[in-house]
């Protein structure tokens, strides 16, 4: 028993795929947004320009992005040393952006809870 009221406490089964309401709904919204473009900067950019390398017949990986120019640099090399970092200042702006129009958009209160 609690020492409020004498109610017994219960425990909630909340997280991050299970949220509770709709504020932690939007939250969890925001996050899996974000998480999944860093899935794709991390791992999906690598595993593309290894796939694309795949097809060389001298197995040293070579393709387009091999042979391609961006700046003076590789197009393969520039993609994951520059292109990603840029690309994770623009998953931080995102997340800023998306969590602004999250604060902005009233909740709805649930029926029993409003004043009457």
């Amino acid at each position: 028993m609690s020492e409020r009221n004498d109610v017994p406490l219960r425990r909630l089964n909340i997280h991050f795929f299970k949220p509770f309401g709709e504020s932690m709904r939007q939250e969890v919204a925001v996050a899996r947004i974000v998480l999944g473009g860093w899935v794709f900067l991390s791992f999906g950019v690598p595993l593309l320009i290894f796939l694309f390398g795949l097809g060389d017949p001298s197995g040293l990986g070579a393709s387009f992005l091999t042979r391609s120019r961006f700046l003076g640099f590789p197009l393969h090399y520039w993609l994951l040393a520059q292109g990603c970092t840029f690309g994770y200042v623009i998953l931080c702006k995102l997340y800023c952006d998306l969590w602004d129009r999250r604060l902005r958009r009233p909740v709805p209160v649930p029926v029993n809870k409003r004043r009457r």
